[in-house]
């Protein structure tokens, strides 16, 4: 539930989105359930299952899948592939 505060006592942040009805709906989506980390349990069990046979877990690689395979790559290229330029 949402705290009930004065209108003089709200921040930056909250007054700006009080005013900008189209930023707050999008911050509003932004910040839901969904979106980019909503995967199927299925497809949670798959990657970590592979997880686990790359032996990835606690190491500076992360695991993708290219050409219908799993594989193991570094996090800093996966996580910059497309980067800001995502949409």
């Amino acid at each position: 539930m949402a705290r009930s505060v004065k209108p003089s006592k709200r921040g930056k942040t909250a007054k700006f989105y009080a005013k900008n009805a189209e930023s707050r709906a999008k911050h509003s989506k932004d910040n839901s359930n969904g979106g980019k980390y909503d995967k199927p349990k299925s497809y949670q069990r798959e990657h970590m299952k592979a997880q686990r046979a790359l032996g990835t877990q606690g190491t500076n690689k992360d695991v993708v899948k290219k050409n219908g395979k799993w594989t193991s790559e570094s996090m800093k290229i996966n996580r910059a592939r497309g980067g800001a330029k995502r949409a």
